[in-house]
């Protein structure tokens, strides 16, 4: 032991253990002996690698015991020995325990050693062991009070239970909180190397990289005392005698991160969202925005891929008009797959960081932009605009031409970022106000010319109008859309790729003008009834179809192109001149609300028309239309389980006032959720832009964390079995990072064990199996209920619908259940085709599904 009088200069770690065993503790004073010259931890020990350090244990000259270097105990450094002056201080009581005499034990401490003696000579290592938290507080305080501030340092907390569970993960962050409050000023970090917890418990059920880390404490003492001696000389590699490159080499706040969060402040305040998925050379931009998020209360909404960071940002903006920054690291730009393409055609506002390599990298690993490939060719040749930013020294010009970008409303704009500029440090002089918001873009006003022939269609045409809605405001849905419907006799239907817009309900109140979905799939049977007689479209004098806020995709329609333009009459509203239809009669290119409020003030229909009309609108009943939504068969149809489900959600939206976002993905389930089961409001529709299976999926998370009302998804095997499990995701957003659920998530995964729409269009054209193209193989989970410590998960198998059940568990906030719906497939009904309109299960079957059924004759004979 030292006894000069520069002792108390000497830097001095202090390692603290908790827990109620002795053997703990003791086991870590051996560990800590071992690398402090006691023992005989074999080649490496001393500068000359002879290992001649000795052990003692008398009393050091404050009154606590440590290892002296010298052989007599007296604790002066034996002669010659560089490696001598190390010293231990230890709250163990008794002799100082030995270290472990085991072959792989002096391997690890010999390591140690060799690389301590060189680069901490001098070190005292002072070991605090208390029984709870709040004793290695006290302890802490005590032994810094004694000494000179600024040279202490934290280097490990070392904590085992007091029983045989496992430590939860509250008790160990307030432990660290009381620490922390001890230290004070003193340099400490709580990381996974400088904080172990030791438990004799089992895994949990949740593994994640935590803040600390996490151990199965070890049976034999020699194998905990060399986890401990790695553990303490990985802290003095990493820590302690890197600090000062660490220090050199950091670069503070990013500039990008701050440019990019202060626009997106001023343009959305708290509503934008933060969407990641970690890389090395993003990591510190990724930190800076978590940072910013966390001050501002921004979302930040992470997924279990890139592809789901894009989902999850084009689900929230179709339903919230939330704009989206999404930072992902090099290579990855691809990763967003087609859903880039659905995010530019819903004109989504936001940005998109991706980094990659510098321009003149020699075939650079990751990189999109260098001689072999160019990724910005493929995001110009698909329409999304893009700016390279691989100048610090002009980033503020660059960041200025992306920001015209965004507001261009062209859809979200891609930053290819480089290192350089991922690295680029914020200023230190206070920063430059943003310009303000451009005006908003001139809209062309409703022409009084376009408007007369339409507004004479509302006031004294046909006795069949219906408005299929796209996307509506406030203003447009709240005040305008059912107000004209109530007034003029107008049915309402909401499309197949933008469900909910207007629904079934409103308010808790049913909506006697909503007739249902009209899409190329899933529409329902109330508006094809509405639109057709005897199986064909009624004549094209007696009806008229509005469009209000779509360009008329061909997912909007069940109709051929030859019906399009010649066998209805159609009225188009839209802003974008490039999207009005060539069939429209009416095209009407201007602002939906002023449009809307331009038909409110005009509207003068006739009591007797609208009499006429709200008696079609009546005739037209809401059935399922086909009878085996009646049979309890098991595997149940898709038909019986929406129907009954149907059933469910009505009581609850009835008597209980229960709203729900709906989400629907791509398949069989999605469209007969989409056609049969009564939505309060807008959902999120994979059917959206280019139908990719597993994006509605994908977007989940995003909007359970961020809605304020219950969450049903409605999953197909086939698109599951696409993409990753969201479970972890959810579970780790909530028990981790902060989020909640504030109503319940239900995720009913439909299991027919096949692609059912491929299945039927197959079906439908050969008197055959589909073959075994159209096969998914599913494996069944098993039934169970998880509590993840704050997100309880259960999983089960529903083979029935009982309704009272169902009803119960739809209502549990802050809940998720995984269902598992096992479905027999068949080929009817639900909107499949409009041919299944001449199913023989039809409430009303016209002449000509006979004359199609009838067999043709023999042929005559030559």
């Amino acid at each position: 032991m030292d006894s000069g009088s520069d002792s108390d200069k000497r830097p001095r770690f202090l390692v603290v253990t908790v827990g109620s065993r002795a053997a703990f503790h003791t086991a870590v004073a051996a560990a800590l002996n071992g690398l402090t010259g006691g023992g005989n931890p074999g080649i490496g020990d001393g500068l000359d690698g002879s290992g001649s350090g000795g052990a003692g244990d008398g009393p050091d000259r404050n009154g606590e015991r440590g290892a002296g270097d010298g052989p007599d105990g007296s604790g002066c450094p034996a002669a010659g020995d560089p490696g001598a002056a190390h010293r231990l201080v230890t709250d163990v009581a008794g002799p100082l325990p030995a270290p472990p005499d085991h072959p792989d034990w002096h391997t690890v401490a010999g390591r140690a050693r060799r690389f301590l003696d060189r680069v901490v000579p001098d070190a005292e290592v002072r070991h605090l062991a208390a029984a709870t938290f709040p004793a290695a507080a006290g302890a802490l305080a005590g032994a810094l009070a004694r000494r000179r501030s600024g040279d202490d340092r934290l280097a490990l907390v070392l904590t085992e239970p007091d029983g045989p569970l496992r430590q939860p993960d509250g008790t160990i962050a307030a432990g660290l909180a009381l620490l922390a409050g001890a230290l004070g000023d003193t340099p400490h970090t709580f990381t996974s190397r400088t904080v172990l917890v030791y438990d004799r418990a089992p895994l949990g059920r949740v593994l994640v990289a935590g803040p600390y880390g996490r151990r199965r404490a070890p049976d034999r003492d020699w194998v905990l005392a060399a986890d401990v001696a790695v553990a303490f000389t990985d802290w003095v590699q990493l820590d302690y005698a890197s600090s000062a490159l660490r220090s050199a080499s950091a670069t503070g706040r990013s500039l990008l991160g701050e440019e990019l969060a202060a626009f997106l402040d001023a343009r959305a305040g708290a509503r934008w969202g933060l969407h990641y998925y970690t890389g090395s050379v993003v990591s510190g931009l990724i930190g800076d925005l978590e940072e910013h998020a966390a001050r501002r209360g921004n979302p930040v909404l992470r997924g279990p891929s890139e592809h789901s960071l894009a989902c999850g940002a084009l689900a929230r903006w179709q339903l919230d008009g939330a704009p989206f920054l999404v930072v992902v690291t090099s290579g990855m730009v691809d990763e967003f797959r087609g859903t880039l393409a659905n995010l530019r055609e819903a004109r989504a506002r936001g940005f998109l960081v991706c980094a990659d390599s510098p321009e003149d990298a020699w075939f650079p690993f990751q990189g999109t932009v260098h001689a072999a490939e160019d990724s910005r060719e493929v995001l110009r040749a698909r329409g999304v605009p893009f700016h390279h930013l691989d100048d610090p020294a002009r980033l503020e010009e660059q960041l200025g031409a992306a920001y015209a970008s965004f507001e261009e409303d062209r859809g979200p704009v891609v930053l290819l970022a480089t290192p350089a500029v991922l690295r680029a440090p914020a200023r230190a002089e206070p920063r430059r106000p943003l310009p303000p918001p451009p005006r908003p873009r001139p809209v062309p006003e409703v022409r009084e010319d376009a408007l007369a022939p339409v507004m004479d269609l509302l006031n004294h045409g046909p006795d069949r109008v219906l408005w299929q809605c796209g996307p509506l405001d406030a203003e447009e849905e709240e005040g305008l859309v059912h107000e004209i419907a109530s007034r003029a006799g107008v049915a309402l239907a909401d499309s197949l790729t933008r469900p909910g817009t207007v629904a079934r309900f409103r308010d808790g109140r049913p909506v006697p003008y909503y007739l249902g979905t009209l899409g190329l799939y899933g529409y329902s049977d109330r508006v094809h009834d509405f639109l057709h007689h005897g199986g064909a479209l009624r004549p094209r004098d007696e009806q008229c179809l509005f469009f209000l806020k779509s360009r008329i995709p061909e997912a909007a329609t069940p109709f051929s192109p030859r019906a399009l333009a010649r066998s209805l009459r159609i009225v188009q509203v839209t802003r974008e001149r490039a999207h009005l239809a060539p069939f429209a009669d009416h095209p009407l290119e201007c602002d939906a609300a002023a449009f809307l409020r331009a038909v409110r003030a005009r509207l003068d229909v006739p009591d007797a028309l609208r009499d006429r009309r709200e008696r079609a609108i009546a005739l037209s009943r809401d059935s399922a239309s086909d009878v085996v939504h009646t049979l309890p068969v098991r595997p149940m149809s898709a038909n019986y389980f929406f129907a009954r489900l149907g059933a469910v959600l009505d009581t609850l939206v009835r008597r209980h006032g229960y709203t729900w976002t709906g989400v629907f993905d791509v398949g069989r389930g999605g469209l007969s959720a989409i056609r049969n089961l009564p939505r309060t409001g807008p959902g999120f529709s994979g059917w959206y832009g280019r139908a990719l299976m597993g994006d509605a999926l994908q977007a989940v998370p995003a909007l359970a964390l961020t809605r304020d009302d219950n969450v049903l998804a409605f999953v197909g095997d086939g698109a599951a079995a696409l993409v990753p499990d969201i479970v972890p995701t959810l579970v780790q957003e909530v028990t981790l990072n902060g989020h909640r659920l504030a109503g319940n998530l239900s995720v009913f995964r439909l299991v027919d064990g096949g692609h059912s729409v491929i299945r039927t269009y197959r079906e439908g054209r050969r008197a055959g199996p589909a073959g075994r193209q159209t096969q998914v193989l599913h494996l069944l989970d098993a039934e169970g209920e998880t509590d993840y410590g704050g997100l309880t998960v259960t999983r089960r198998v529903l083979d029935d619908v009982d309704h009272d059940m169902l009803a119960d568990r739809l209502r549990r906030p802050g809940a998720v259940d995984l269902w598992t719906v096992p479905l027999e497939h068949n080929n009817e009904g639900d909107g499949l085709s409009l041919l299944s309109s001449l199913g023989w299960q039809r409430d009303r079957l016209p002449d000509l599904a006979f004359g199609m059924a009838r067999r043709p004759g023999p042929r005559p004979a030559r």
